[in-house]
């Protein structure tokens, strides 16, 4: 249910992670300065004094401090392109000092540097080259500290806020600042330390190698000029603390740090196991009631998100590179969006139209998100099939919202109560996506750290109200299913009763006992496949002139077949016909303008041992293990007037025997697929009624099996 949010998220990350992996600059190594030419200033040109310059020295006085240091104060900041300035000696008394505030004011501009053949006589270590693809400014920011004499190992933390929303928040950091002391370029501690510019920002330790009897040291960090909007430089110190100190003190602090980003992501993370939980469930309802198909999409839909609070956990703790993070993310979220979409139309049982189809069938694009930023971040070439894709991505994502919101609308104003339980966690997921920028945003205006008041504090664990719409989310599916499983089970109680009373008149009016025909024997049976079945027969003695018989077959199954049955029943009862052409006509015209059709067979059998039989469409009796072959016909009901069914007259010699049946005994199904057959049905010609029908059940019911033998006695001729 968190769509909007994760959507949004994974386009944030992607295109950070194709930026920074195809535009921003790698920061040169160390072993890149020894090669390095010098480098002079060009003539400055006249700029007005910025407020809060200094011409004297401004030092950091930790001499006397414990350890922890907080570095708040006293921090020169200047814009420049020379990288002479990461030099201990470079001269920054004409730059402006900033305390390390949320926001602070802005710093004139350097001019652009020139290179010389020589370098300072004064410089301690080569001074860094500007490379081939840097941009032409970085931001940075110099800090002069006064340490004691002996003051043992040092080290630097650089912490960042912890916060679920991170990738969302304006302010967060887009990339990680090169540290400097004493003109050395320091690598960081921790997970992928030698390249974490290609990984999320996190807090990091950095270990100063300052001999015990050096008791100044220069601070230098370096970070990508953003002049304003989205990580603007003025807003560098808002997403990070900077500590000097021991350090086994500063690794205590980042061992908090983690302690506290794993319990704002514990939330998250129990969702993600929740949403598991849940696809488990609804792939049992689906199975259980296949004929449902929103339960299956809705499953692949929740799967399909569990991963994505993982993947943000690897990716924010830098074990996962920004590339591979924001392509895992994006995909997972477009999938899902997907299935969500299918869900919604499942749901809804909404029409085919041309705007459903439109997603349904460019859908496909959205597998090559991933892959491709994947493929032109590794390679650097495609960049233009990259913004294609992407941009299809997107349009394809702005028509799902519109889709379902949409939908959801309209279907909560026709009163649909299911469709307003879905809407409720959809529209607080998009509250929860606007809270970090909203939040950002007043900060930056109050130039103070700005508090959510829809953050939700549980002891250590911090509750976002992204967190709440999610689980309101699994809350709203829960109810759903339960009131759908009620109302299910309700209808199945009722055709359950329903099709119990249509067995109970379908066995009044089907014979049960053996019925006194003069001058012949008849053994029946009646198997249905369901509760109620679509097979009939009839038989009516009609005093010592002979009997009629009918059997028939109703297309379909179930409640509305047994109806038809009924129907049929009652107007063989009512009629005084013995004619089985004017049989079969009078039970077409019942079944005129009904949308199901029946076959049928009609039998007059004289105690002369005369026998006529008309035909409508049913399957033809065998006399005497031979197919008495009928002219064709249609069955009942499929035209008004389908004319005048031809009859057959045949005779009876005493002894001679009439089997009855229909089509679930000639299809019979193995689980092989193998039919049960007209060979079979021969075969088995000769023997009783229930033996034919045992034979097919066994062998594989698929349809209503019926069997009729009717055998002339002997006694017959005699009469």
């Amino acid at each position: 249910m968190r769509l909007p949010i994760l959507a949004a998220v994974s386009f944030a990350v992607s295109g950070a992670a194709a930026f920074a992996a195809l535009s921003l600059p790698q920061s040169p190594s160390p072993s890149s300065t020894a090669a390095s030419a010098a480098i002079h200033r060009a003539p400055r040109l006249p700029k007005p004094p910025a407020p809060a310059t200094s011409i004297a020295p401004v030092l950091f006085d930790a001499s006397s401090l414990g350890s922890p240091l907080l570095l708040d104060k006293n921090w020169r900041v200047g814009i420049s392109a020379d990288p002479s300035v990461a030099h201990r000696d470079f001269d920054d008394l004409a730059w402006a000092v900033r305390d390390a505030k949320a926001y602070m004011a802005d710093v004139p501009e350097e001019e652009i540097i020139a290179p010389l053949p020589t370098q300072p006589s004064n410089s301690i270590s080569p001074p860094l080259p500007k490379p081939a693809n840097a941009p032409s400014r970085y931001v940075w920011f110099r800090l002069h500290i006064n340490l004691a004499p002996n003051h043992g190992p040092l080290a630097l933390l650089i912490e960042l806020p912890v916060s679920l929303n991170a990738s969302l928040v304006l302010n967060s950091p887009t990339v990680t600042p090169d540290v400097f002391v004493n003109g050395n370029r320091i690598q960081p501690l921790g997970p992928h330390a030698s390249d974490p510019q290609d990984y999320q920002p996190i807090s990091r330790v950095y270990l100063l190698d300052v001999p015990p009897s050096e008791t100044s040291l220069t601070l230098v960090l370096r970070t990508i000029y953003i002049p304003f909007g989205y990580g603007a430089y003025n807003s560098f110190f808002a997403s990070r603390t900077l500590s000097l100190g021991n350090p086994a003190d500063l690794e205590r602090e980042l061992a908090l740090w983690s302690n506290r980003s794993l319990d704002e992501r514990l939330p998250r993370l129990f969702y993600s196991a929740v949403l598991v939980v849940l696809a488990i469930f609804l792939f049992a309802l689906y199975f259980a009631q296949k004929g449902h198909t929103e339960y299956l999409w809705l499953a692949l839909h929740e799967l399909v998100q569990a991963p994505i609070g993982f993947v943000e956990l690897a990716g924010s703790s830098a074990h996962l590179d920004s590339l591979w993070y924001g392509a895992i993310s994006l995909e997972l979220a477009l999938v899902a969006g997907y299935f969500f979409f299918e869900f919604l139309v499942a749901f809804l049982a909404a029409r085919r139209r041309w705007y459903i189809k439109a997603l349904r069938y460019t859908s496909p694009l959205l597998a090559l998100a991933g892959p491709i930023i994947l493929f032109v971040g590794h390679v650097g070439a495609g960049v233009a099939l990259l913004v294609v894709v992407l941009l299809c991505a997107l349009l394809w994502f702005i028509a799902w919202m519109i889709f379902v919101f949409g939908t959801l609308i309209v279907a909560s104003i026709k009163r649909n109560f299911e469709a307003g339980l879905l809407l409720i966690p959809l529209l607080l997921s998009a509250i929860g996506l606007g809270e970090p920028i909203m939040t950002s945003i007043a900060s930056e205006n109050t130039s103070k750290p700005f508090v959510s008041p829809l953050t939700i504090q549980a002891g250590p664990i911090p509750i976002h109200f992204a967190s709440v719409a999610d689980f309101t989310g699994i809350l709203a599916i829960v109810l759903i299913i339960f009131f759908r499983f009620l109302r299910v089970q309700r209808d199945r109680e009722r055709a359950t009763n329903e099709l119990a009373a249509a067995r109970t008149v379908q066995e009044l009016l089907i014979p049960q006992e053996k019925l006194a025909t003069p001058g012949f024997e008849v053994d029946s049976v009646y198997n249905p496949a369901t509760e109620v079945g679509g097979d009939f027969f009839y038989l009516s003695p009609d005093g010592p002139d002979g009997m009629t018989v009918v059997i028939g077959d109703v297309a379909g199954k179930g409640l509305k077949a047994a109806m038809n049955v009924s129907l049929l029943m009652g107007a063989l009862r009512r009629t005084h016909e013995r004619s089985p052409a004017a049989i079969l006509q009078s039970l077409n015209r019942v079944l005129s303008g009904a949308e199901s059709f029946t076959t049928c067979l009609a039998v007059w059998l004289g105690s002369n041992g005369e026998m006529v039989v008309a035909n409508a469409g049913h399957l033809p009796p065998f006399l005497n293990s031979q197919e008495i072959a009928l002219p064709g016909s249609l069955p009942l009901g499929v035209v008004s007037d389908p004319g005048v069914y031809e009859e057959i007259h045949l005779y009876l010699h005493p002894g001679d025997r009439v089997l009855l049946l229909s089509d679930g005994v000639v299809e019979a199904r193995q689980p092989s697929g193998e039919l049960f057959g007209f060979d079979r049905v021969r075969n088995f010609s000769s023997q009783s009624a229930f033996y034919i029908a045992e034979a097919a059940k066994s062998f594989g019911q698929q349809d209503d099996i019926t069997v009729l033998t009717i055998r002339r006695l002997a006694q017959a001729l005699a009469a």
